[in-house]
């Protein structure tokens, strides 16, 4: 049998976020996934980068490994305000993307860079780890074989001692508990759902100095009796975990932020019941 050629990655990118991926990457096959190229707005950080991870080039600025003959797709890890940017360069110079979550700040910014995308004839999708991860295929075998019946209501709480981390607080840097771990929230409604949510209901929202969200509650109202309730906050720690109720049972999936760790606990009706 024929074997593949090797994907060839770059990093855009030398921090810590990008630092998890490449070791990651490094528990793949090998002769499959191969890191060749690394580049940041800060030179040093980038060489610094390569030689900590055996990377061949490593590049001062984003531009050079648009560049890059060798490079088939590129993992964006910058801050949140610089991915719009730095995906839009890729996706330009015609290279695959994956971008780290959140894809943009701005929708439209998001829309954007899927036209892109497509009339460039690249592969580009949001880094949501969470669905590659097979708690997540067990949740889907579960809501698909109607094992808890309807799923009528979903609540989590999420949260992390975070708010005084300077990329979370300050504004400058895309700050936003929301757009940090409030995203794991959203994409479990959308996952378990599959529409958008008809109505968003704020019911508390916390902002530090430079009117950042700290914390936040919401409900998303999806229709039918179908709901989502949620506590995000970066002002304490939580369970974080998420309870999946339907007509006949509900789930607890634990851990929603960490799916390499995740348990799902099914309890149906049936299993409830006790004798008087």
């Amino acid at each position: 049998m024929q074997s593949q050629a090797n994907l060839n990655w770059g990093i855009a990118a030398a921090g810590r976020i990008t630092q998890d991926f490449v070791t990651a990457l490094g528990t793949v096959e090998k002769s499959r996934h191969v890191v060749v190229a690394v580049a940041d707005v800060d030179g040093q950080r980038a060489q610094e980068f390569a030689q900590r991870n055996q990377i061949p080039r490593h590049y001062d600025g984003f531009d050079a490994l648009g560049l890059d003959r060798e490079v088939d797709v590129v993992y964006v890890g910058t801050l949140n305000p610089f991915h719009y940017a730095v995906v839009h360069l890729m996706l330009a110079r015609g290279k695959n993307v994956l971008c780290e979550t959140p894809m943009c700040l701005e929708l439209e910014q998001a829309k954007e860079l899927y036209v892109l995308a497509e009339q460039r004839g690249v592969f580009l999708m949001e880094g949501m780890w969470s669905r590659c991860f097979p708690s997540y295929d067990r949740l889907r075998e579960f809501l698909n074989n109607d094992v808890i019946g309807e799923v009528t209501q979903v609540k989590i709480q999420h949260g992390f001692r975070l708010a005084h981390m300077e990329r979370l607080c300050s504004r400058s840097l895309g700050g936003s508990i929301l757009m940090d771990i409030g995203i794991y929230a959203l994409q479990l409604g959308q996952f378990i759902f599959g529409v958008s949510p008809v109505k968003i209901l704020p019911s508390g929202t916390q902002l530090n100095k430079d009117r950042v969200d700290v914390q936040g509650e919401f409900m998303l109202d999806y229709g039918d009796g179908r709901r989502l309730v949620a506590l995000v906050t970066g002002l304490e720690n939580l369970e974080n975990d998420a309870v999946i109720t339907g007509t006949k049972g509900e789930i607890k999936l634990y851990f929603v932020n960490l799916p390499a760790v995740q348990l799902l606990v099914l309890h149906t009706i049936e299993s409830l019941q006790w004798s008087s």
